[in-house]
């Protein structure tokens, strides 16, 4: 919801109406989410690995393999074909400036798209509107690719992620101190370009929460004592919510602080019975489930009802009233097509997913 929220800003400016995009926390809100949502991924798939190996003696990467391509390739490939093939052509959802350049990129940024290499278009081309989304996704499959064989096969599975951890951030370290000493504008525009594909795929956010799962998984009572305790919960929720709303420090260049302590949060409502924030419910078990919906079709939402906005009340955003009704409707209307994408579309594939699975996880929507 907080991409949501961001991406609102985000189209506002894009159609030349006053925004709050400018403001670093919000231009990083949506960033930060999608920061969480790796290392949330990273501490999931390494747990259930973890445990597979545990239970059944070997991990079938073939099955994992099978399971992710049924729970994150009918959305991909769906929001793909839409941002590319079917909304262009409607003039309500033209955005300015990125549907006309579409035509020019199309050529290189469908192929990476749909090799998954969705942030190295991003790197390289103008968004594609509609498509902006999945440049997360495509990190996500991609170290989807490894991690079961690293799993599987590495016996000293800390060390390795520890590594990994280190060498993203120090990779991105690196280009920055080098790019920052050039002055040729065309080394400059190949190292920005490289600097902007590691920004995009943040491995370190995906292995700091891999390590958070080793913890649990191992049961290391006395790291465990530590980050279960109500003092260390109280000072992860205060400085995430600092992060959150804070100008400073942004835009971020490295999201490993922040990601340890997404880590520590998720530690808590995963697996301390004693959380101070409990999230079992209803509510929160129905958003999970359509929570991949939410994420890549709510620009689509968003533009639909700034389209009627503009169109028949004849506003600019310029008023308390007409963005509280931007915020609102966007919100209601993409839980509504987030809904129906999940009823009538999603679950369909997650129903055989469960066929392909070993240790059950949380939830239809996992």
């Amino acid at each position: 919801m907080l991409v949501v929220l961001s991406h609102i800003e985000l189209l506002k400016e894009y159609h030349g109406y006053p925004s709050l995009q400018s403001n670093p926390a919000v231009y990083e809100l949506g960033r930060l989410a999608v920061t969480f949502f790796f290392v949330l991924s990273g501490f999931l798939i390494t747990y259930l690995l973890l445990a597979e190996k545990q239970v059944a003696g070997v991990i079938s990467v073939k099955k994992f393999y099978v399971r992710r391509m049924l729970r994150i390739w009918p959305l991909y490939y769906l929001a793909i074909v839409l941002a590319f093939v079917i909304l262009p052509r409607f003039e309500l959802f033209e955005i300015p400036k990125l549907t006309d350049a579409l035509p020019q990129s199309i050529g290189w940024t469908l192929p990476l798209f749909l090799l998954l290499l969705p942030q190295l278009a991003l790197s390289l081309f103008p968004p594609v509107p509609y498509a902006e989304p999945l440049w997360s996704i495509g990190v996500e499959e991609q170290f989807y690719l490894l991690w079961p064989l690293l799993v599987a096969r590495v016996k000293r599975f800390l060390p390795l992620v520890l590594g990994i951890v280190v060498a993203g951030i120090l990779a991105k370290q690196l280009a920055i101190v080098y790019a920052s000493r050039l002055s040729d504008p065309g080394q400059l525009r190949f190292w920005n370009h490289f600097i902007d594909y590691f920004y995009f795929t943040r491995i370190e956010c995906m292995g700091i929460g891999a390590v958070g799962a080793w913890v649990v998984f191992q049961q290391r009572r006395r790291i465990l004592g530590v980050l279960y305790s109500p003092i260390t919960q109280i000072l992860a929720w205060g400085l995430t919510a600092w992060f959150l709303v804070t100008p400073r420090f942004k835009p971020l260049l490295h999201y490993a602080p922040v990601s340890v302590l997404f880590c520590i949060i998720i530690l808590n409502v995963a697996a301390n019975q004693r959380s101070l924030l409990k999230m079992e419910n209803r509510l929160f078990t129905f958003l999970g489930n359509i929570s991949y919906a939410i994420y890549m079709f709510h620009e689509i939402a968003i533009k639909v009802v700034m389209e009627v906005q503009t169109r028949f009340g004849r506003t600019s955003f310029t008023s308390l009233a007409s963005n509280a009704v931007l915020y609102f409707g966007s919100i209601v209307l993409t839980l509504l097509l987030a809904s129906a994408v999940y009823r009538f579309y999603e679950l369909w594939f997650l129903r055989r997913k469960s066929r392909f699975t070993i240790v059950p996880s949380g939830g239809n929507g996992m």
